[in-house]
């Protein structure tokens, strides 16, 4: 997981006991077995017609921080194995269970005493993530992110259990993702969190759908919505109104479609406090984005957005990185910000990208390179930096650079 800055983190992660840390090295080690196994069988024999699948990823990735030249850098590791598994157990029913398992040594875990808990939080209602082992200077975690059944029948569709309920269009900041807020700068979780929830989904025709979807978590706090979408003008507009944490009312409006050949999508929601239901403390968040594709292949990105919430100060770039101070009322720096991208594939095996944002309001900014080779089918190797500048008066000249390097096999 990119990390800039070690955030606290408030409270520890509930601990497994004695007969779950014994068997959990176990099963890590029977994932791991199926992991080599699916992917030297897939290399060798063609896939037959099967009711289940199993896929995933090994990572590793090299991670450098560095505040000054001058300065120590700061360095870690993180091996990072994913394992995809679904079964369709009927025409009806789907079974999902999808985990990773992540092992991270270095600098950053030596001088970061809640280190381990940071890795372990979960912020579902059932704990689904633990510390098989730790030690002064390495963590071994492994996380349930997926574990639903699905039900579908006709134009009907219930799924139970720990599932990503994706309800926004734009790319970089989402104001209608009530259940599942996620950074951007968190490049190497490209599945996102889920949420332990139930969601009905019925669709109206192949372009529209009403849903309904609720989700507790580890605060045992609901947050219960509904969601309908529709096709109009060759527009995809939406709408969700409901209850976010048991102490908001929130409501959203979204659309995606083009403008002179290019992607035009946005995105709007208000919250307002149960509370102060008749105040201004309400917080509103928007976000516009358009992208465009060159007939040379060359792809560039905008994107807007605005925060109104006031409860933001200097170091809530920090907190972007801390899955538990991360929420959808505060996804990022108050004020404006402005986001460009552009990237190319110079040839079928290399691609250059080159991302930043901008936000005045806290005199800040981003620079993202990414460049990536792929070295052969399913290994990719990228070279991705994130660095900012701050400007702001009481952070005069405080910057920061982390360097990943990063190879990656599919199977």
């Amino acid at each position: 997981m990119p990390v800039t800055s070690w955030p606290p983190v408030p409270g520890s992660a509930p601990s497994a006991n004695t007969m779950l840390r014994m068997r959990l090295p176990a099963l890590l080690l029977f994932f791991l077995f199926l992991t080599v196994h699916a992917w030297s069988q897939d290399s060798v024999v063609e896939k037959k017609e099967r009711s289940w699948s199993f896929n995933g990823y090994v990572k590793d990735m090299q991670t450098v921080i560095i505040h000054t030249i001058e300065h120590p850098w700061v360095t870690d590791n993180l091996i990072h194995n994913r394992n995809n598994f679904k079964w369709n157990i009927s025409k009806s029913f789907t079974f999902c269970l999808e985990e990773r398992n992540r092992f991270y040594w270095g600098d950053l875990v030596a001088i970061s005493p809640q280190y381990a808990d940071f890795i372990a939080y979960d912020n579902g209602l059932v704990n689904l993530s633990w510390n098989l082992f730790s030690g002064k200077s390495y963590v071994l975690n492994l996380a349930v992110d997926r574990l639903w059944l699905d039900y579908t029948r006709n134009n009907f569709q219930v799924t139970v259990g720990r599932q990503r309920i994706n309800w926004s269009q734009t790319s970089v900041w989402n104001p209608n993702d009530i259940f599942n807020t996620y950074s951007y700068f968190d490049f190497d979780y490209e599945e996102k969190p889920g949420s332990d929830a139930v969601r009905l989904q019925y669709f109206t025709s192949p372009s529209s759908r009403a849903e309904i979807a609720v989700k507790a978590d580890k605060d045992k706090k609901v947050t219960a919505a509904g969601f309908y979408r529709f096709n109009q003008w060759k527009y995809d507009f939406q709408a969700i109104g409901g209850l976010y944490t048991q102490s908001d009312l929130v409501l959203g409006l979204g659309w995606a479609g083009q403008i002179a050949k290019g992607g035009f999508k946005g995105e709007m929601s208000i919250f307002q406090p149960l509370k102060h239901f008749g105040d201004t403390t309400g917080v509103f968040l928007s976000s516009v984005e358009y992208d465009y594709t060159f007939r040379n292949s060359i792809f560039i990105q905008f994107e807007g957005f605005y925060n109104s919430n006031p409860t933001n100060s200097s170091n809530v770039l920090i907190n972007q990185f801390n899955p538990s101070l991360l929420n959808a009322k505060n996804p990022f720096l108050n004020g404006f910000s402005m986001f460009a991208s552009i990237s190319y594939p110079v040839t079928p095996l290399i691609r250059i990208a080159l991302s930043g944002i901008y936000n005045p309001a806290n005199k800040m900014y981003f620079i993202i390179p990414d460049f990536t080779f792929s070295l052969m089918n399913n290994l990719d190797l990228s070279l991705i930096a994130q660095t900012f500048q701050s400007y702001a008066p009481e952070t005069v000249g405080s910057s920061q650079t982390s360097v990943f390097i990063r190879l990656k096999g599919s199977f």
